[in-house]
Formats: structure tokens, sequence, C-alpha cells
């Protein structure tokens, strides 16, 4: 005897298999989008020939085009592809995003330069080609509110092809200060005085920028920069993280950016032959779709997949040395980090003041208690309000005597 319950489902079973169908399909496709970088347009490909007067001069606007979504409030914005210098003094292409107010501004508004943390190496791991362009940079609303033109690089190789940099500190001041540049080519009235704030990754080339600026880029006038945890100790960061799961992420994408610029830097001969296969799946995971780091598995700290002790050989030594940013700095500069931070260790924040002081800069030190990595959200609004208050010509000295900020 068939029941009532019977005699239901058979009736349902063709509408709940398409709904079941459905909900996996649904399901799954969400799931592939949490893992997996969405991929730049045509528009990241630059011109083949691109004519020889725009690549011969580095920050100049190749092409861009408006963005309609996800804007910061009261803002208009574009993605931008200009012209830069690569590790060997070589002409490339570099794309990046743009935030203005809008409407028009009979004053030249001042520039915000914000450089990014680190996020990964393939081109795939940007962020100006996502669906959420400016997702990157805090309190950018507030950015906006005040003024600003704000500028972020994607750096080379993310975004468009090639190998992107990683802590190369040349070219990554090279990238900020020639979208600065690019900026100030489209309809946005933006001065040629400019402010640098980095976080992570982009706290290095905030400080290579401000070392640079006035070499690299004369027509520009730098007013003063920022830096929130920044990856200025390149030596203790590694040091630091040689024995940590969290640190073989930083550690990855070093070793596996130098492999491919600097041929004395070999992965054949660094890391032991059963870990190459998680290393390189490491090396290709972009921080901007955090879940596919859960795809990984358990992470091996550095110590185990390394053949040798990286840190001792000559050409990373070197390689190191020549990308500490320890050039004097002559506009005031900020650092804030969190006591707490474990990925990049405050100390190298603490020497990196001391050391400033010592040599009679304008520097100030802000520590964020029990605040892990990256300062960059808890300081954003302290850091807008005195990049602001330097652009004013107001003055409040450094707080190299002691005094806590």
């Amino acid at each position: 005897m068939v029941t009532a319950t019977q005699r239901f489902i058979r009736r349902r079973w063709p509408v709940l298999a398409v709904t079941v169908v459905a909900v996996i399909g649904v399901i799954t496709y969400f799931v592939w989008r949490a893992v997996t970088p969405q991929t730049p347009s045509d528009f990241y490909t630059p011109p083949q020939a691109l004519a020889q007067e725009i690549a011969a001069v580095p920050g100049s606007l190749v092409r861009s085009e408006k963005i309609t979504d996800a804007l910061p409030e009261g803002a208009v914005g574009w993605r931008i592809l200009y012209t830069s210098v690569g590790v060997d003094g070589e002409p490339i292409v570099v794309s990046g995003v743009v935030a203005a107010p809008e409407g028009a501004s009979s004053a030249p508004r001042p520039v915000l330069a914000f450089a990014q943390g680190t996020i990964g190496n393939l081109p795939v791991c940007g962020i100006g080609h996502t669906r959420t362009p400016f997702a990157g940079i805090p309190e950018i609303d507030t950015m906006i509110a005040e003024g600003y033109v704000v500028v972020s690089t994607d750096y080379p190789g993310r975004g468009t092809s090639g190998v992107h940099p990683y802590l190369i500190g040349e070219v990554a001041a090279a990238s900020v200060l020639d979208a600065v540049r690019a900026a100030r080519q489209l309809d946005a009235n933006a001065s040629e005085s400019f402010v640098v704030w980095g976080r992570s990754q982009g706290g290095h080339s905030s400080m290579w920028t401000a070392q640079l600026a006035a070499q690299y880029a004369p027509e520009l006038n730098l007013v003063a920069v920022a830096a929130s945890a920044p990856a200025i100790d390149l030596e203790g960061i590694l040091t630091y993280s040689m024995d940590k799961a969290r640190g073989a992420v930083v550690f990855t994408y070093a070793v596996a950016a130098w492999s491919q610029m600097f041929a004395d830097i070999n992965l054949d001969e660094l890391i032991v032959p059963d870990r190459r296969q998680q290393f390189d799946r490491i090396a290709s995971t972009c921080v901007t779709t955090p879940a596919a780091f859960l795809l990984l598995g358990e992470l091996s700290p550095p110590s185990e997949y390394l053949a040798v002790d990286i840190l001792k050989l000559e050409s990373v030594k070197a390689l190191m040395e020549q990308n500490t940013p320890r050039l004097p700095i002559s506009v005031p500069l900020l650092i804030a980090h969190g006591t707490s931070d474990t990925l990049i260790p405050i100390e190298g924040s603490d020497a990196e003041f001391a050391r400033r002081c010592a040599a009679g800069e304008d520097v100030q030190f802000v520590r964020y208690p029990g605040v892990d990595h990256d300062a960059a959200d808890a300081s954003a609004l302290m850091i807008i309000g005195w990049l602001s208050d330097r652009l004013e010509g107001r003055t409040n000295g450094s707080n190299c005597d002691g005094t806590e900020s």
C-alpha cells in the first residue's frame, strides 16, 4: 500500500531534485568565488606597440576607464594603466586606481598615495581589477571627504603581467611616484603636492618613496609620509618568520619573487624536494582570496621546507641590505605599529625610530597596545589627520624625546 507521504514524494520528486541541484550549484559557485581570484580584464593588457614617447616617460598615462561600482562615498573613480620602471631600469606598464571627490574644485586637490600591503605575487592578486577596487584602503571615505585625490598602485605584476618585485624598494617607489604622475593627467585637478601612506609591504614602499621622491620625481612636492607596521627590517622579519607557520606566506612570497628576478637565488637548491609542491601552491595563492588558504592545509614554517639557511646566503643578505630603507628622509615621518604584531615584530619599528631620531630627522612613533598585524585600520583616522595637518603647514614636532604619542 502506497502511503500519502510516498505519493507526495513521487509527485514532487522532479521539483525536489531540481531544487537540490540548484542549491548545490549555488553553493559550488560561492565556494568557487571564495577561492578563485578574479582575472584581470583586457584593460590590463597594454598595447603591443606602445608609443615610444609614452614608454620612454615614466608616469605617462597609457589608458584609463571610469569605475562605476563600489565607489567611496561622494567620489568618482578610475582604473589606470601607466608607465614606470622595472628592476633593471626597463620601461614597464603598471596598473592602479584613483578616486577623487565629485564635482569641480577651484584649487588643486592634494594627492594621497596609498601603498597596499602583501596580497600576492600574481596578476590575479591585484585589487584594482576586482569588483571592490578600493577595498584595501582604510577610511577612504574620510580621505575623499577631506578633499584628497587618492591613488593606489597595484605594483608591477599585480594586475598587469610580469613578475611582482616583492619588497624591491626602488621599483616600489617608482610605482608609487609614477601613479601620482598618472593621476595628475586625469580630470581630477590633482596637485603636485602629495603625501604617502603605506601598510605592511606598503610601509616599506612608502619609506622608499620618501627616500627617492626628490631625485626620481623632482616636479612633485612630497609633504609627509606615514607607515603602518612597515616591513622595513627585512632580515629581522624573515628571521622572526623562520619557525612560524604564519610566516610561511611572507617568506614564500619573498623567495618565490626573488628567484624569478635574480639568477643566484635558485629554488631547486633552496627548497626541500618533497615540500616544493606546497611551496609553489603558497606562492600562487592570493591573500585577496583568503578562503583559498584553507585548501592548502596546515602550513609548514619556512625552517621545514628550506634545504639551506637562506638568511646566511651572501646573495640573499646583499639583497635584503640593498632593499632596507636606510637613506635619509627629509619630510616628516610617522610610524604606527601594534605592540602585539605577530607577523612584523614591532622591534624593527622601534629600532628604525631610534636610528632616525639619532640622525635628527622629524619622526614620530605611535604604538597601539594589543594590536596585531597590521595597524593600518587602527591608525587610519589618526594618520589621515596627521597628514592633513602636515599639508596645512601645522607642526607638532617629533616624539624622539620619549613623549608618548
